[in-house]
């Protein structure tokens, strides 16, 4: 049995030069309405919108949504759009380290890996 505290998912998150507010909603916005676990404003203020039910649940899913959606936000900031392949790799794997090592994510990102699956 893990001791580890609970690690609860930023309301705010800066990647590079973008803040964007994570907001949670209710399954029912997210399914029946959006017919998606999750979506990311493209023009700001920069929101992720993620499914309440998901993220409180916790591991895989909610590890592979908020990285889905934070991927978009790198798409964005590196301009990928019509580039080649090794700048795409290149790109987001500078994209991940950032996430993974600086960003207010980390936390939870970790938690999730280590002590909740």
């Amino acid at each position: 049995m893990s001791t580890s505290k609970l690690v609860s998912l930023p309301k705010n998150v800066t990647l590079g030069a973008f803040d964007v507010e994570i907001i949670l909603l209710p399954h029912e916005v997210s399914y029946d309405v959006s017919e998606q676990q999750g979506s990311f404003k493209y023009n700001p203020p920069y929101k992720i919108f993620a499914d309440k039910d998901i993220i409180e649940k916790g591991g895989k899913d909610a590890i592979n949504l908020i990285l889905h959606e934070c991927l978009h936000v790198g798409y964005m900031q590196y301009m990928l759009k019509d580039k080649e392949e090794e700048t795409v790799v290149n790109s987001y794997g500078n994209f991940l380290t950032e996430l993974f090592t600086r960003s207010e994510l980390k936390e939870w990102l970790v938690w999730q890996i280590t002590e909740k699956n």
